[in-house]
């Protein structure tokens, strides 16, 4: 359990440097006067890039992972698919509903953000099954590197 624990923290660790980088650039293309649709895609894609990068070599660091093909198109399509939905929800939380355009990022943040890891977790860097791991145990939890 300790190892998952770390894995957790490691990724939180990682998601408020993404956070970060991601809520930075939008801010500056909002002030810029950047539609926020616009704004999204491109800040959301900058914290994706730092994503991959200290997950991959940190939060889930591990030798018995799969190719690095398979894991960069489960890592852009994961993303791709927590960017729609995330942008779903800041359009129908700022247009629709009226919040404002920084209310309905932090929501659409922390949404992604729980998918992310579980996608994360067990789809994308995921330990290759000839490893003989099960999902559930302690055992498939990242080394403590």
């Amino acid at each position: 359990m300790t190892n998952r624990w770390v894995t957790i923290f490691k990724f939180g660790i990682v998601g408020v440097l993404n956070t970060a980088v991601d809520a930075m650039v939008f801010t500056l293309l909002a002030a810029a006067g950047t539609p926020a649709l616009i704004a999204q895609v491109i800040s959301y894609s900058c914290g994706v890039v730092n994503s991959y990068w200290w997950n991959g070599r940190w939060t889930f660091h591990d030798a018995g992972r799969q190719g690095k093909k398979t894991e960069i198109i489960r890592f852009l399509t994961t993303n791709l698919v927590v960017l729609a939905l995330s942008s779903l929800i800041l359009y129908s939380c700022n247009s629709t509903l009226g919040w404002s355009v920084m209310m309905s990022k932090i929501l659409a943040t922390l949404s992604g953000m729980v998918i992310n890891y579980i996608a994360s977790r067990y789809w994308v860097f995921q330990v290759s099954s000839s490893q003989g791991s099960d999902p559930s145990s302690d055992a498939n939890e990242r080394s403590v590197s």
